[in-house]
């Protein structure tokens, strides 16, 4: 497999347009730190962004950054803790910006800070045939057309090379603290969600429930007291972030999406996973990719929901998705000639 290194946009453009005219599979890569999402693909070439890698604009006042798809997430957070500001998503130090967009992990404090596509602003395209797309904008009264950005967040490569984003930034915290409760499950989850004005994120798992909060430090230490008064063994780590799936240590982890009301019914009979509660999303351990993931498949389409597989073999499943045809007209107006990562996406788009 040919490995093909950018050191621009332009170059990004014209290695894309030379595989679409000769028909050349093509995967974009990165920091290779999501490879396991989508389905398995085989390529004839690889097309890395990592010399695309400028922190092109910060503005601290205006709580946004420019940034080229191949800087990493470790150098992007320090340019951003200067300015005491961060990009809040929970991926490795060695993942480009631009690869965890196209991956749109879930990030375990999503309750507060909701998806990951909210904070993208803009971005600029290189589709499979070369073209350049740009989409959003940095001030809202200047939004128009189309929302790409939003289409290309989570898309797995299979549209476009991501080259440039314009990222939507959140102050750093005065303070963090992660409570856990050493009494688990999706309902004691449910009782300090409820219980608990605010949290930054609640993860039950069978064990245990964790609660992160951030913020001033006396609104910490009320939303403590507040967890007190429903939990009866409170463990208080100041300091504390909550962890998302890399917590669990599995062969495989699939990602679950339902129905929030419908997590307790899909996790049936599985002993190591972590539910995010209030938002629907639970990462399970699992041994491989055969039975125990067909049946938590099974259960999850029952309950109208999706189980890809973030780590480890077992792609997205065979699970039916709202409007497949929409999918595959997509990416035929993106990449015409079907060289980007085919198969890769829902749809085997």
């Amino acid at each position: 497999m040919d490995l093909i290194e950018a050191s621009s946009t332009d170059e990004v453009a014209e290695a894309l347009r030379r595989a679409s005219a000769a028909g050349t599979t093509v995967a974009i890569v990165g920091g290779r730190t999501h490879a396991d999402r989508g389905n398995p693909v085989e390529v004839e070439e690889e097309l890395s962004i990592r010399g695309i890698d400028r922190v092109v604009q910060y503005d601290p006042a205006e709580m946004l950054a420019v940034v080229e798809a191949g800087c990493t997430i470790g150098r992007l957070h320090d340019v951003l803790a200067d300015g005491g500001q961060e990009w809040p998503v929970e991926a490795p130090a060695g993942a480009t910006v631009g690869g965890t967009i196209a991956a749109a992990p879930s990030s375990p404090r999503r309750l507060r800070m909701g998806p990951l596509r909210d904070t993208v602003v803009e971005l600029e395209l290189v589709t499979g045939d070369g073209r350049r797309v740009r989409s959003g904008a940095r001030t809202v009264k200047s939004v128009q057309g189309y929302d790409v950005h939003r289409l290309a967040t989570g898309s797995l490569g299979t549209l476009g090379a991501i080259v440039r984003v314009a990222l939507k930034l959140r102050p750093l915290p005065m303070s963090r603290r992660l409570l856990i409760a050493r009494r688990g499950g999706l309902d004691a989850g449910r009782r300090s969600l409820e219980a608990i004005p605010l949290p930054s994120g609640v993860v039950a798992t069978a064990q245990r429930v964790e609660i992160a909060l951030e913020g001033w430090p006396d609104e910490i230490e009320e939303q403590t007291e507040a967890a007190r008064a429903v939990v009866d063994e409170l463990e208080v780590v100041d300091g504390g972030r909550l962890a998302g799936a890399d917590a669990i240590a599995a062969p495989v982890i699939a990602e679950v999406a339902v129905a929030p009301s419908r997590l307790g019914v899909v996790l049936a009979g599985e002993d190591e996973w972590r539910a995010l509660i209030g938002v629907g999303i639970a990462w399970v351990g699992l041994p491989d990719d055969g039975e125990r993931l067909r049946a938590l498949r099974s259960r999850v389409a029952e309950a109208a929901g999706i189980a890809p597989v973030i780590h480890g073999p077992g792609g997205l499943g065979d699970a039916p998705i709202a409007a497949p045809e929409v999918h595959r007209r997509l990416k035929a107006a993106f990449d015409p000639a079907g060289v980007l990562a085919p198969g890769r996406f829902w749809a085997r788009t």
